[in-house]
């Protein structure tokens, strides 16, 4: 027996240093070890009428990275699925009017991450923002306004603040003056605690 346990310390010691010292192994552990048949969003096309501030986009993941290392924070990674997924929610509450972090079905953001977003994840969250009168041309100044509301708000604030999330979507529609933004927070769960991936 105690042959048996030294053998499978020995094992273990021996594959966190493979893992250690051989990077390119580590994405063929996490391939292995996630779910089978995942399947990824196509992008999210915007509806007739409604086009994405993709600047007012970036600016609001620069601002609210400059936010998080101003208070020591390490920066979130940008999520291209989570974006898509923000997006799609911005363009929901444009077309049926509401907002609301429950969708008129009744679904929370915890209902709709874990049905469509594929990997593995401690916590979420989601900051949703709405105005009207705004100049979507005016990049720098909608994103300034809507980070510093986020931030003036302590929900809001806590996500952005939040040193459990590690991933960042961020989706801004607009219909005319009328503006949705939405930032969908993942803190992904990692078989490697030194990496955020």
């Amino acid at each position: 027996m105690k042959s048996l346990v030294r053998k499978l310390i020995v094992v273990g010691i021996l594959v966190v240093a493979v893992i250690t010292f051989c990077p390119q192994v580590k994405p063929l552990v996490d391939r292995a070890l996630s779910p089978p048949g995942v399947q990824r969003l196509a992008p999210v096309v915007p509806p007739k009428g409604i086009k994405y501030l993709a600047r007012v986009e970036e600016l609001i993941f620069e601002m609210t990275n400059q936010a998080r290392r101003a208070q020591g924070l390490a920066p979130l990674a940008k999520d291209d699925e989570l974006g898509n997924m923000a997006r799609a929610y911005s363009n929901d509450m444009l077309q049926r009017h509401f907002f609301d972090h429950t969708n008129p079905e009744g679904l929370s953001i915890d209902e709709r991450l874990s049905k469509d977003y594929h990997h593995r994840v401690n916590i979420m969250g989601e900051n949703i923002w709405s105005g009207s009168g705004y100049d979507p041309g005016k990049a720098q100044d909608l994103a300034k306004e809507i980070v510093q509301d986020w931030l003036n708000s302590p929900g809001h604030r806590e996500n952005v603040l939040s040193p459990d999330f590690t991933h960042l979507g961020v989706g801004v529609s607009a219909h005319h003056q009328s503006i949705r933004a939405t930032q969908e927070f993942v803190g992904r769960f990692s078989l490697w605690p030194w990496s955020n991936s």
